[in-house]
């Protein structure tokens, strides 16, 4: 007789594997079939009772197996020794399949070798309805068989919640607690398998995306079967081992880690190791952002239905991640050049074309939506920390600039300065332009607010140097014998950096009109030094005309003019702008110290030939001393009629005197009476009626409206101090 083969049609369940890999021990009512008690192993593949075999169907219905006539009865308890099991949930008649090698009236004869059965392999069918023992299953794992896995799995937690939990003084209860802890290690196994999956998707995309495929099928299956869960949670007979087992939220947050852990991974060298340690680290987080991304559109997003969304899901990941390392990293003490690329990199690169914008993640990325990569008030104090190491910064800078100019000076003593355009020329403007010029512009690039923070901390620190570079001037002048180069350097220092200062003023009117005012102060410390000195090189040959001796020779006057023709040609290598300034008052100053030896009264003129004398060579003189700073450029020419009018009024007959002496008031109304009396004194008249009636002609001009000059009239006179004459001669009568 062939071996009989049986097959249940019915959702049945073998026995759970216990850690040994053995079979648990079954209930009671295995002895009540008069059935052995026995463990067995879960099979894969099982050999066939039989080769040959008839099918018939016999309808088994719910009621209790005991009560079943005798095939039925074995039948069942057959299953219950190999913990078949029927689903609560199943209808209530079931279909078994029975197979026998001869007819269906020998059921009696497969009754009896139901025990003979219990001691041979259980294939075929049968195969299909028991779960693999442990380790199978976690091969199975191993392999990324991933749907299989979790098929058998929850097979096994099927049997585990058919089988009821033994009495804890039962011996089968360490066989139960065993299958149990079994059973949540695959779990654990399978989630962990699956999430390592989503975490190296992006390499996995790559190579063998079917895998990632299977692993979110299973996340799928498992969130089905938690909601079914959920649904019939009323239910006071559910019971489950591991449910909800919520995988979809593991799912995210996994990605979200994974995210989290290539940001944490890109490269980040140290201060030692690289200088621009954090431009170089933002460019390596630029390429690891944008590459990513690209993997996720071109290659991840195929293996996801279109309802997960998600690659706005990993952009959304990505943007959240990269947020919180630099929130780390900007609690760090941060250099300015640090501070410049953090800011400059969260502002403008970061949502630019070259990371988020980039035609390769385009059109899916919409950066409207990503919001700021930092909170407000944390990009506000990056801010503050970037204007007060800027400070000290532009602060240091501008104070090695000074010091590099004063090594130059000890140079000017052996050769002139560098001539650039036919001027002195120094690169200390040159280096402070260029320095303002540039940290005002790339703080620009971060922001308006902070381009007028860099402007105003520049003009604040330059208003600063300008101080120093002033005194250092004047101290240095005082150390070296030809002081006249190094003044020239400076003023033309200053007045580069005047006209740079010039060009900021539309955007901050207040503090470059500070520093303007400044240099302008400087220029005109250094402008009255040189005049001075000029002066004080021409002095003595100032006084020593007007005098007896002086109607003889030209000696001292051409001294004075040879002085100055010297002086003319050094200040044509200060910049033009302030050349013509400087020499129209040097012209000023020449012309109001010849007048004033004038007032001097050293000479005192009795004859017409003398006055005549006198008289031309006032003319000659004032005239020569006019017309060379014409030529060098001067533009006071309002001090021109002087000379006309004083040879007049010295030189003219006694009926003249009056006209030549409203010609003068005329052209000069700040002169005084004082004034008129020591021309008068000079070409003879000291006292007397005639002296009386001129002074009173003169003072009666200044009551006359018709002589009234207008409010913006130069002054000449009014600078000149008039000495007594010597001897007892009295000054008017």
């Amino acid at each position: 007789m062939l071996s009989p083969k049986i097959a249940l049609n019915d959702d049945l369940h073998g026995g759970e594997d216990a850690p040994d890999g053995s079979q648990t021990a079954y209930n009671n009512s295995d002895v009540e079939t008069g059935m052995t008690s026995k463990k067995h192993g879960f099979h894969r593949n099982s050999k066939k009772i039989s080769q040959e075999s008839s099918n018939m169907e016999v309808n088994v219905p719910d009621s209790n197996p005991r009560e079943q006539p005798g095939i039925f009865r074995s039948i069942m308890r057959l299953s219950k020794r190999f913990s078949f099991s029927a689903s609560p949930y199943t209808d209530k008649n079931k279909t078994v399949t029975v197979s026998a090698g001869n007819t269906v009236n020998n059921l009696k004869e497969q009754e009896e070798e139901c025990n003979a059965v219990e001691n041979e392999d259980v294939k075929g069918t049968i195969e299909n309805k028991l779960p693999l023992s442990v380790m199978e299953i976690n091969q199975l794992i191993s392999k990324n068989d991933l749907l299989e896995a979790n098929e058998n799995i929850n097979k096994l937690e099927e049997e585990l919640l058919n089988e009821r939990e033994p009495e804890k003084d039962k011996e089968t209860y360490q066989e139960y607690i065993k299958s149990v802890r079994d059973f949540n290690l695959l779990c654990d196994e399978l989630a962990k398998q699956i999430m390592s999956i989503f975490t190296n998707s992006l390499t996995i995309s790559k190579q063998n995306s079917s895998i990632l495929c299977l692993a979110l099928k299973v996340v799928e299956l498992e969130e089905a079967a938690d909601k079914k869960w959920q649904e019939r949670m009323n239910h006071s007979s559910i019971n489950c081992f591991r449910r909800p087992r919520k995988w979809q939220d593991l799912w995210r947050e996994t990605v979200r880690k994974s995210v989290e852990e290539r940001i944490a991974k890109v490269f980040l060298p140290t201060k030692e190791q690289e200088t621009s340690w954090l431009a170089l680290h933002l460019a390596h987080l630029q390429q690891t952002i944008l590459e990513d991304l690209k993997i996720v559109k071109d290659l991840v997003q195929k293996c996801y239905p279109e309802k997960y969304n998600i690659f706005n899901m990993y952009t959304k990941c990505y943007h959240e991640s990269v947020s919180s390392h630099l929130e780390c990293i900007q609690q760090k003490h941060l250099e300015l050049n640090e501070l410049y690329a953090f800011l400059n990199w969260i502002i403008n690169t970061y949502k630019s074309g070259d990371v988020m914008s980039h035609p390769d993640l385009s059109p899916e990325v919409n950066v409207q939506e990503l919001g700021p990569l930092l909170d407000q008030k944390v990009i506000e104090n990056v801010m503050d920390k970037y204007a007060k190491e800027l400070k000290i910064v532009i602060s240091n800078l501008m104070k090695n600039t000074l010091e590099e100019e004063k090594k130059k000076w000890h140079e000017f003593e052996a050769q002139e300065p560098e001539l650039m355009m036919g001027h002195y020329h120094s690169d200390m403007a040159f280096h402070i332009i260029q320095m303002i010029h540039e940290y005002v512009n790339k703080s620009g690039d971060i922001s308006n607010k902070l381009k007028d923070k860099a402007l105003q901390i520049s003009l604040d620190e330059l208003t600063n140097l300008l101080h120093c570079y002033q005194q250092h001037l004047k101290d240095k002048k005082k150390s070296i014998s030809n002081p006249l180069p190094l003044l020239i350097v400076g003023i033309n220092s200053c007045i580069d950096l005047r006209e740079y200062v010039k060009s900021l003023k539309q955007n901050n009117a207040v503090h470059a009109g500070k520093v303007e005012e400044t240099l302008n102060n400087v220029v005109q410390e250094l402008n009255k030094i040189l005049s001075d000195d000029i002066l004080l090189q021409a002095k003595l040959c100032f006084k020593k005309l007007m005098t007896k001796k002086w109607l003889s020779s030209n000696q001292d006057f051409n001294q004075i003019i040879s002085i100055a023709e010297k002086y003319c040609e050094e200040f044509r290598k200060m910049k033009q702008a302030n050349c013509q300034v400087l020499i129209s008052s040097v012209h000023y100053q020449f012309v109001k110290e010849y007048i004033t030896q004038i007032m001097k009264q050293h000479i005192y003129c009795k004859s017409s030939g003398q006055r005549d004398t006198a008289a031309n060579k006032i003319r000659e003189e004032l005239g020569a001393i006019q017309s060379m700073y014409k030529e060098h450029g001067s533009t006071a020419l309002w001090l021109f009629p002087v000379t006309q009018d004083l040879s007049d009024f010295i030189g003219s007959n006694e009926n003249e005197l009056e006209t030549k002496l409203n010609k003068l008031y005329m052209d000069f109304p700040d002169i005084g009476e004082e004034h008129v009396s020591a021309l008068l004194y000079f070409r003879g008249i000291s006292r007397g009626r005639k002296k009386s009636n001129l002074i009173k002609s003169f003072n009666q001009l200044g009551k006359d409206p018709e002589g009234s000059v207008p409010e913006s009239r130069h002054l000449l006179f009014e600078q000149i101090a008039v000495t007594a004459p010597l001897g007892c001669m009295p000054l008017f009568t």
